[in-house]
């Protein structure tokens, strides 16, 4: 395979086809015109398409329809080899354009579809005589021909997709460290503004506690006085009880409703119990009548 010393002339009506070509044409021909036999070689139509009579006119086509290149980036060699990819183009050349019917008609290609001609990256290099060889050289000449327009060529629409979803996951995740540093913050002031309360409230409580002229409060569990000294001096300190420390942190009308409460408790067990306090009579039990479910003993008797 040699380099021509002039470029072919590409036929007016190639260069008024080659804009509407996308990678669906070139897949769905390659799809229904070509296969590749057992020994890697390339058939079109059923005859054999040979890449080495091919590499003026494809370095060419490239120059002249540069988008083309990306087209070429996108299904070579991950869908298909180098050679069916041409194969496939040149069908369409020849044929004088898509078939507009057949395109109406047809079926969407599905992205996962493989030709069954996949190639290993790594091969490509070897064996300059195989159509790996021949797909190598294709690059190498597609390489030497673009160098000088390689600045002007536009990069592939898939890498700024790309780009821009990477700028957007960017954006969301500084926008989330933001969010949980506002967070941080707002906890640390409302901590702060509780605790703030909470020491209030209980200063509040022994300084009332102090300068009160009332008689010093019960404790709701012992029923003894709070807050008085002890006659005798300890070496150590007054442990008090948690119940009562819960007590004293209360407001003042919570303190009276509770010992009512306790109170109310206290003279009902009481009064249930002291039969067996004072005395073992049928009087001093507790129950309720079955007539008027009066639950004295010595209440006035009821009328039927």
């Amino acid at each position: 395979m040699g380099q021509g010393t002039s470029s072919p002339e590409l036929p007016s009506s190639w260069i008024e086809i080659l804009p509407t070509i996308t990678g669906e044409d070139i897949l769905r021909s390659s799809k229904k015109r070509c296969r590749v036999s057992e020994d890697k070689r390339v058939y079109l139509d059923d005859e054999i398409f040979d890449l080495d009579e091919h590499v003026p006119l494809a370095l060419e086509i490239l120059s002249t329809h540069p988008p083309l290149k990306d087209v070429r980036f996108k299904l070579v060699p991950g869908r298909m080899m180098e050679e069916r990819f041409w194969a496939a183009l040149f069908g369409i050349l020849n044929d004088g354009g898509v078939d507009i019917d057949e395109v109406v008609g047809d079926v969407a290609i599905d992205d996962d579809y493989e030709t069954g001609d996949e190639v290993e990256v790594d091969n490509i290099n070897n064996n300059g005589g195989s159509p790996h060889g021949k797909a190598a050289q294709v690059h190498q000449y597609d390489q030497m021909n673009t160098e000088g327009q390689a600045s002007a060529d536009a990069p592939p629409s898939y890498l700024e997709e790309i780009k821009a979803q990477q700028e957007l996951i960017s954006r969301l995740q500084k926008s989330l460290r933001e969010a949980n540093h506002k967070i941080r913050k707002l906890s640390l002031e409302v901590h702060k503004e509780r605790k703030k309360r909470h020491d209030e409230g209980v200063s509040n409580g022994e300084t009332q506690q102090e300068h009160s002229g009332q008689s010093p409060s019960l404790c709701p569990r012992c029923n003894s006085k709070l807050g008085s000294q002890p006659q005798q001096q300890h070496s150590g300190h007054w442990e008090m009880h948690p119940d009562c420390k819960e007590f004293l942190k209360l407001d003042e009308h919570l303190k009276e409703n509770l010992r009512k409460e306790k109170e109310k408790r206290l003279n009902e067990v009481l009064s249930q119990m002291k039969f067996i306090l004072d005395s073992d009579e049928m009087k001093d039990t507790y129950g309720k009548w079955s007539c008027c479910g009066k639950e004295e003993y010595e209440a006035e008797e009821c009328k039927e």
